[in-house]
């Protein structure tokens, strides 16, 4: 399996976007590629410490961050 991919796979199954035989072909992986899991473990601890994190916003934050953007200009279209 190209590094790429393996960690496009790692990544879905962390989200909980693999299907069974990607799981299946992950966990095969796992089980033989020792820095390959140690990499899964690395990133599925970093993912469930980051759930953890709770950020207090005021009330009005997305009516404040909205009212901004729409002051943004936007890019002029790519030229044909």
């Amino acid at each position: 399996m190209a590094k790429r991919d393996e960690k496009k796979l790692i990544h879905k199954a962390i989200d909980g976007e693999a299907s069974q035989a990607e799981t299946t072909r992950l966990r095969r992986r796992l089980e033989t590629d020792g820095k390959a899991r140690a990499e899964f473990e690395q990133l599925k601890q970093v993912v469930k410490d980051t759930e953890k994190i709770r950020i207090d916003v005021p009330p009005d934050f997305t009516r404040k961050v909205m009212s901004e953007t729409r002051k943004l200009r936007r890019p002029a279209p790519p030229k044909a």
